[in-house]
């Protein structure tokens, strides 16, 4: 049997006549607003429409977004139920966009297992 699937388009999210997602808390209006903590709580796979026209996806949006999800999940759990779907047409922009999303999962890893900048300073 074939799992759910479902779409969300993130158009919505980005600030008016711009072509980015920036900002944590505008990430956790987002999640709010489409009510993820409800979709993770279920079995259904997610498609996140990123719109073709966008140029960068911050890790302060993504985090604020996604990260009580990559928390709540784990990894393995969260990259088999999201799907982060980047609709450029766009080789170039595909390349930034990729390097954004996955920036924006390692800082989420990262800040998860305390494996962040300061880490080796605080370990005695």
């Amino acid at each position: 049997m074939k799992a759910e699937k479902e779409s969300i388009d993130l158009t919505p999210f980005r600030g008016s006549k711009s072509t980015l997602f920036t900002g944590r808390p505008q990430g956790e209006a987002a999640r709010k607003k489409i009510k993820l903590d409800d979709w993770d709580d279920n079995d259904i796979e997610v498609d996140l429409l990123i719109p073709q026209d966008t140029t960068s996806f911050n890790p302060s949006f993504y985090l604020g977004l996604l990260f009580n999800s990559i928390k709540k999940l784990g990894v393995d759990r969260f990259t088999r139920k999201y799907k982060l779907v980047l609709e450029t047409q766009d080789d170039d922009t595909y390349v930034v966009l990729k390097a954004n999303l996955d920036d924006g999962l390692r800082n989420a890893t990262n800040t998860i297992e305390q494996k962040t900048g300061l880490s080796k300073f605080l370990k005695r």
